[in-house]
């Protein structure tokens, strides 16, 4: 029962109390999207070894963990139980990220008015045209993040491709 799952990424059963950190990050982004990310800049004949995958993948926990981790404190200090995207933008601001803080933006205002237009907007959703008052998404820290074709062709529509290409 503790076998590799290929499917999820992790470890069977890694859910249970007293899981390693490891573990955990495993879970909460699966590893497939991290390759599936992987393959899509990477020439179409290129092989890429398990110990890459797993290098690329504990650094995206890290990165993300540690991006969150500011967005998270600055909530807490203006003392919300929400992290809201703002956030987020303010945190590669004050990391040194400054260069993902305009694409961020461009998805965000992209996304807002796509979930708008399919009638999918939530209460939140729809007061992000008030901009006094910041969009709010819960804090889920262990729900793992899945993007459609859909949702992933139009991010790359609104997002420009970074100077040096892909």
């Amino acid at each position: 029962m503790g076998g590799r799952s290929k499917k999820r990424g992790g470890t069977k059963g890694s859910c249970r109390e007293g899981a390693s950190e490891e573990e955990e990050g495993r879970n909460a982004l699966p590893m497939a999207n991290v390759v599936r990310l992987m393959r899509q800049v990477l020439p179409p004949n290129v092989k890429i070894a398990e110990s890459a995958k797993l290098l690329t993948h504990d650094c995206a926990v890290e990165f993300i963990g540690f991006v969150g981790g500011e967005a998270s404190q600055r909530a807490r200090a203006e003392h919300r139980r929400t992290v809201a995207p703002e956030d987020f933008t303010w945190s590669f601001r004050s990391l040194g990220f400054d260069s993902y803080v305009q694409p961020m933006q461009t998805y965000l205002r992209g996304y807002r008015e796509y979930d708008n237009a399919r009638g999918r907007s939530s209460r939140a959703a729809a007061r992000s045209s008030s901009p006094s008052e910041p969009v709010t998404a819960p804090v889920s820290p262990a729900a793992p993040v899945t993007v459609t074709d859909e949702e992933l062709e139009f991010l790359r529509s609104i997002i420009p491709a970074p100077p040096e290409g892909y």
